[in-house]
């Protein structure tokens, strides 16, 4: 691309010298005399005109609809500004949700243009003083329709690198140009469309970044929720699925203790379900990944499904829209997962992100709250030098082959040890040697005795000349019959 072309680009900070460039640029069909005001090319929309509410026109600054070049154009163009420093994603969706072709129209819309959700473009500027930016936005409808348009955005601000104006030049210039051709109404849309490539915010690749969103948007959650109770009835979706937690699970669990429990579930849940399984996309997806954690599965279906969704089935149920968990599942799915996996690993060597992501989220999400319960793992090594230590202690103090892998009873013990009584209340025929974990947290405890007992009774099995596949059949015998009895853990 010529560098006069970038140059011209890096201008680019308001819509009259954008408009400037649509004609020069790209062959946009605007007369340099056919206006003496460049806002003679737009029809005014006012929020209140549009049905957005209060809180989000708050955000808005104008909306404009470009009035159409050519008669048989398919697309609705909507010029937008914004007030926030960033690209509102909810605002923009609100808008769209008035401006697209519905099922059932509304009276209040009755007489107002709409487009397919596909057939529209939002040109938006947002951003402050030198940092500016205008970008082109896209919603894009999965094929299955179930959750919510992808939004897709191109572009730029002066600040942008060379190359990445001379890319956004080039695809502005080759996908959005006007056609030569406008009566090839298929062919004008499909070219609009594939300049739209990239996922808005698709840039979350620290963890760090991660958890900060996510614990936003699960405060948000949990906001919506509150408030949703205090105005439904009782027979509302949300008010009959907390009075089951009260009656089946937590007999004092109160509205914000509610509403916290489900943010929590829905982000942590969704989190832990996209990085196990990368390729499910909707929030049904991901809840029926969740292999392996049957509990959090079956605590988030509950979620996801209590009363049906409305505006999938019809039903009176929770709206995902509404409550903010569209917007978990769109971050999470334009995360990029890989690079997001790599930065834990580079921090903390040896763990696992799904078990210790709990901790950074918590932090952002309630910083109170994660004093409060203690959420803070302990670092694998020195889990390690704590396990192999009561191992050790096992071995030399109380005469145990085997440590915390030995199987040795109560009886026996009690044999080799004359002063030694077995409890009352416990089988003489009891494993001696049990193992709790209080406050089990993220099981890193557990994990790590795990890991030691199997490394002792491998070594002990090879020792006594047995092959791989009999170490293995020895192995799976262990484990539901002198492992998992002796294993305790609660949080």
């Amino acid at each position: 691309m010529p560098t006069d072309h970038r140059a011209a680009l890096a201008k680019v900070k308001r819509f009259d010298q954008l408009i400037a460039y649509l004609r020069d640029a790209m062959g946009w069909p605007i007369a340099r005399d056919s206006f003496e005001d460049v806002d003679d090319l737009f029809y005014d929309f006012t929020a209140d005109e549009l049905g957005i509410d209060l809180k989000t026109a708050a955000k808005i600054e104008s909306i404009k609809r470009l009035r159409p070049l050519s008669p048989r154009q398919p697309w609705g163009i909507f010029f937008v500004k914004f007030e926030p420093k960033r690209l509102p994603v909810v605002v923009l969706r609100r808008i769209l949700s008035q401006v697209a072709l519905k099922k059932r129209a509304s009276a209040n819309s009755a007489e107002r243009a709409a487009w397919a959700a596909d057939d529209l473009l939002f040109v938006s500027n947002y951003g402050e003083g030198y940092e500016r930016q205008i970008s082109f936005a896209h919603f894009s409808q999965c094929e299955a329709k179930q959750d919510l348009p992808t939004l897709k955005v191109l572009g730029w601000d002066n600040l942008d690198t060379p190359l990445h104006l001379d890319a956004v030049a080039e695809k502005l210039t080759r996908n959005l140009a006007w056609p030569e051709d406008d009566a090839d109404v298929e062919a004008w849309r499909k070219t609009w469309r594939a300049a739209f490539t990239l996922r808005h915010r698709e840039v979350v690749t620290t963890s760090r970044d991660l958890s900060v969103r996510l614990a936003e948007l699960a405060r948000a959650i949990r906001d919506r929720i509150k408030t949703a109770l205090a105005i439904e009835t009782e027979t509302g979706p949300l008010t009959k699925l907390m009075k089951a937690f009260q009656g089946a699970l937590v007999h004092d669990l109160d509205a914000g203790g509610f509403a916290d429990m489900y943010a929590q579930t829905i982000a942590y849940g969704l989190l832990s379900a996209r990085i196990a399984d990368p390729h499910k996309k909707t929030a049904d997806d991901f809840a029926g990944h969740m292999r392996t954690n049957p509990f959090l599965r079956e605590l988030m279906e509950t979620f996801l499904k209590v009363g049906g969704r409305r505006g999938k089935t019809g039903g009176p149920g929770i709206d995902f829209d509404e409550l903010g968990v569209s917007e978990v599942v769109e971050l999470l799915d334009e995360a990029n997962m890989e690079a997001v996996i790599r930065d834990f690993g580079d921090k903390n060597p040896q763990e696992d992100p799904v078990i210790h992501f709990y901790e950074l989220f918590l932090k952002e999400y309630d910083a109170k709250k994660r004093m409060k319960r203690g959420v803070f793992y302990t670092p694998r090594p020195v889990v390690s030098y704590i396990v192999r230590s009561v191992d050790e202690l096992l071995r030399t103090e109380l005469g145990l082959e085997n440590g915390l892998a030995d199987t040795t009873t109560w009886g026996e013990m009690a044999k080799r040890h004359k002063d030694l009584k077995t409890p009352a209340g416990v089988s003489p025929d009891q494993a001696f040697v049990q193992i709790l974990d209080p406050a089990t947290g993220t099981g890193t405890f557990l994990v790590e005795v795990i890991d030691l007992i199997c490394k002792t009774m491998v070594a002990k099995w090879k020792t006594q000349g047995h092959g791989e596949k009999k170490v293995e059949a020895l192995w799976n015998e262990y484990v539901p019959k002198h492992l998992l009895p002796r294993l305790h853990g609660y949080e």
